[in-house]
């Protein structure tokens, strides 16, 4: 039972996001029984659940990993990941990691497959699913003649609370998939895993 939910951890860890359908199929195992599980390591904190309509009928949930969740199955990538970061920032300096971590956040950017003919929440809206894809969780708002992009679950995190030039990389990303030079508004890390960047209408 427990390899069970190791799986759908390490599923949902590498696809970012499932519905129970979708995990039911990739793990050859009966919905009722995945959802069972999903219930159990949703009451320890290790996975979220989103609801999501499309158009009339029942809605589709959707869950992802917390960040307690990517914790736990990527400690030991965080351990390394934190090792390398901390060599090169040792031997090149903090400059040349920022440097570093922002060609990175341009080699992450997807295809950009969003549609020019959109209007503006649409264009929006299709951004904040094609960055979920990569395991960040973006809310936007417009104020005034900006819009401003809340990235209130950044996979990053735990790796952010010692190399803070992670986000140059998560700028980057969001930059190039939005064709949009953004501004740096704020950093939330003291309340939880997230930022505020915006940019012009």
């Amino acid at each position: 039972m427990k390899n069970t939910r190791e799986l759908i951890l390490k599923t949902l860890a590498m696809t970012r996001q499932a519905t129970i359908t979708k995990l039911s199929a990739q793990l050859d195992i009966n919905p009722i029984t995945v959802r069972h599980h999903l219930l159990i390591l949703e009451e320890k904190g290790l996975i979220m659940t989103r609801e999501r309509r499309h158009g009339v009928g029942r809605p589709h949930f959707i869950y992802r990993l917390t960040d307690k969740g990517q914790q736990e199955v990527t400690s030991n990538y965080r351990h390394l990941s934190e090792s390398l970061l901390s060599k090169i920032e040792q031997r090149y300096g903090d400059q040349a990691l920022s440097e570093i971590m922002d060609l990175i956040g341009h080699d992450m950017a997807p295809i950009n497959n969003l549609d020019a003919k959109d209007n503006l929440d649409g264009w929006m809206d299709n951004f904040c699913d094609l960055m979920a894809e990569q395991g960040y969780q973006v809310d936007w708002e417009v104020n005034g003649d900006r819009v401003y992009i809340h990235n209130t679950s950044c996979p990053y995190y735990h790796l952010k609370q010692t190399h803070p030039e992670i986000c140059s990389m998560d700028r980057s990303l969001f930059s190039h998939v939005l064709a949009k030079e953004l501004r740096f508004e704020e950093d939330l890390s003291a309340k939880g895993p997230g930022c505020i960047y915006s940019y012009e209408v």
